[in-house]
């Protein structure tokens, strides 16, 4: 990671981080789409599927810091399907919609995608931050945030749920509130 990128992130921490009460503000919940998800909760193993993170926001808020981990107890390995340039990270495996996808919504910083274990052994972990500065992260109802395009190379149980993620981030909006998570997510995986 880029020493900027980390400059941003602990600023953000900070900024995050200040405050102690937390009180319930909006949801986050994740659904599976594309070709390789047959229904809500069954994946064809060794197609690609996107794991949609969805969101309802209920208050105008300045930022924003939540993570995820995929893992398993029988599948040792997952695709980040590579689609350079067309992500908000650098692979683009990870990309923004409905704002997200640029500085529409979170006009300093973007949505950062942070990671020190995204490489596809299970279990890996992302984070995810944005601030804003001039505007304001407006409510809005459920809507697709984000989405994470993979491939299951094998049969088992994937798993999606919420985690803590380096450097120091955790599901926090700026005002201490903390999102509703309808997790953890139980994806079957077959032939």
């Amino acid at each position: 990671m880029s020493k900027p990128k980390l400059i941003i992130i602990a600023l953000l921490a900070l900024f995050l981080f200040s405050g102690s009460a937390m009180a319930q503000g909006g949801s986050i919940s994740a659904k599976i789409s594309g070709p390789g998800a047959l229904n809500d909760s069954t994946i064809k193993a060794g197609e690609n599927f996107s794991i949609d993170i969805l969101m309802a926001n209920d208050s105008l808020r300045r930022g924003m810091s939540f993570g995820f981990r995929l893992y398993s107890d029988d599948i040792k390995n997952v695709v980040h399907v590579a689609d350079s340039g067309n992500g908000v990270n650098d692979l683009g495996d990870i990309k923004g919609h409905n704002g997200w996808e640029n500085k529409s919504v979170w006009d300093f910083t973007g949505l950062l995608a942070t990671h020190t274990d995204w490489d596809g052994k299970l279990p890996d972990t992302i984070g995810f931050a944005g601030v804003v500065i001039k505007q304001r992260y407006n409510p809005h109802p459920l809507q697709k945030n984000i989405s994470i395009d993979l491939i299951v190379p094998e049969e088992g149980t994937l798993v999606f749920d919420s985690s803590f993620f380096p450097p120091g981030g955790k599901w926090k909006y700026d005002n201490n509130e903390r999102p509703a998570w309808g997790g953890p997510y139980k994806f079957k995986v077959i032939k």
